[in-house]
């Protein structure tokens, strides 16, 4: 077992003198349970500083130059950590074997069969079938991927959620498209089926964030691409803090692009997943959205009623994450006040637009999310609109037409250009001059979006 001291090397060494380094170095790994590159330490009779002196001494023998090895770094090959190529060559030459032998690579060549041709010897056929599995474990728990990128990787997905709620969505969209190759190249090596799952979940988040970026660039066919990849890594390791945020971004998705019934279904079948009052409360308020869209009102304002009714249990993607991965009282708010708009009930949309922007502003830089909080803005313009008060949906139109460019997403567009046909279909709006302002106004926020002969 792997709990062996070097007593027990020492012991096979002694009574198997005729043995080759290699075939030693076999009996200890079995015997033992040592990894491969130990097995042959131990078979030479080496402490780890002696196998690094020898080392050592053999590069300035054959005069292949000075090394950095420390003992330190030895012992983290002996473990799961894998020296790089130069290295593997040069421990190869100072055992005078291959890389297979020392754990470092595969063989693809065909089994070795036990002899036929004589009777087998006892030992020699039970040692053998014991180091044929012992070979197989250790090439099992050989990986290619580190702690330390585990955990850049997982930070990096960490900051470009926290930043994406207030910075440029498309320098965000290539850094993500450069993790996103960096974990799939991860995926394509050779990792730990335990480490497997935690990078299906990394994919899963990273085309998670493409999709949104998608979104708010104007690309609804590519988000729902991306979606539907964040669902299929989601659904391979079964894990529902993934499932119910994917949900939730392929209903606001289908929202955004004209199927509100669909986006509703969505964010039903996503509660199934939901863990805790966040991932809850986020996928009840998206179908209060839905449902006030096809004018379920009944349906709206129940799941309006009980979004945060569920237990306040954290998951490690709403609440662990954070950033665009999180959902708070601000985003219920703009999604309420949304909800009431297409209910009608102006006096409740105003209200929730309020909130939700005196939260935005009130709260911390990095918590700030300028799409959303423009929307609130642009429903309480649409609010205003309703109450027939086109000084105050000016007013309102005016501070989000001071939207840096580069923050002007797509679905802030469509809620402008929704508000635009608004107010051109209003029959008491016609022939007014604060009408035709306010249309030129919202007209500006996006210009090439809009035929101009559509206005006159």
């Amino acid at each position: 077992m792997p709990g062996h001291d070097v007593s027990c090397a020492r012991r096979l060494r002694a009574e198997n003198p005729g043995l080759s380094l290699s075939e030693l170095a076999q009996e200890i790994g079995v015997c033992c349970g040592h990894p491969p590159l130990k097995a042959h330490r131990l078979a030479k009779g080496w402490t780890v500083e002696k196998a690094v002196e020898s080392f050592h001494e053999m590069c300035a023998r054959t005069g292949l130059g000075a090394r950095g090895l420390t003992a330190r770094s030895w012992i983290e090959w002996e473990q799961e950590h894998l020296p790089n190529a130069d290295y593997q060559d040069l421990l190869c030459r100072l055992f005078h074997t291959g890389p297979v032998q020392l754990g470092f690579a595969r063989s693809y060549g065909p089994p070795s069969s036990l002899p036929t041709s004589r009777p087998l010897d006892q030992r020699v056929l039970v040692t053998q079938v014991a180091h044929e599995s012992l070979a197989h474990a250790a090439d099992a728990q050989l990986s290619d991927l580190s702690t330390v990128t585990l955990e850049h990787i997982h930070d990096e997905i960490r900051r470009l959620a926290s930043e994406y709620v207030y910075d440029h969505p498309l320098p965000l969209f290539q850094r993500m498209l450069q993790l996103r190759r960096q974990i799939f190249t991860v995926l394509d090596g050779r990792i730990h089926p335990g480490q497997g799952a935690q990078v299906m979940l990394f994919a899963g988040q990273i085309c998670g964030l493409l999709a949104n970026a998608s979104l708010d660039l104007g690309k609804p066919s590519a988000a729902a691409a991306q979606a539907k990849a964040a669902w299929t890594y989601a659904s391979i390791i079964d894990h529902n803090a993934l499932r119910a945020w994917v949900r939730g971004l392929q209903a606001m998705i289908a929202y955004w692009t004209g199927s509100p019934r669909m986006a509703g279904d969505l964010a039903r079948d996503g509660q199934r997943y939901a863990l805790g009052a966040t991932s809850f409360a986020r996928l009840a308020s998206i179908e209060a959205l839905a449902s006030a869209a096809v004018g379920a009102e009944s349906d709206a304002l129940r799941a309006l009623g009980h979004a945060w009714d569920q237990k306040d249990i954290r998951d490690e993607i709403h609440d662990g994450l954070g950033g665009e991965f999180g959902f708070d009282l601000a985003k219920h708010s703009y999604l309420a006040a949304s909800a009431y708009i297409h209910l009608g009930h102006t006096d409740s949309a105003i209200g929730f637009a309020l909130r939700a922007i005196t939260r935005y502003q009130s709260g911390p830089p990095h918590l700030r999310a300028y799409g959303n909080e423009a929307i609130a803005y642009s429903e309480l313009a649409a609010g205003h609109l309703l109450n027939g008060d086109l000084e105050a949906a000016a007013t309102v139109a005016a501070t989000i037409s001071e939207l840096p460019e580069h923050q002007r997403i797509d679905g802030l567009v469509r809620r402008l250009d929704n508000m635009r046909l608004q107010v051109i279909g209003e029959p008491r709006f016609r022939g007014c001059a604060e009408a035709r302002a306010l249309v030129e106004r919202l007209e500006s926020f996006h210009p090439w979006s809009y035929p101009r002969e559509v206005t006159r």
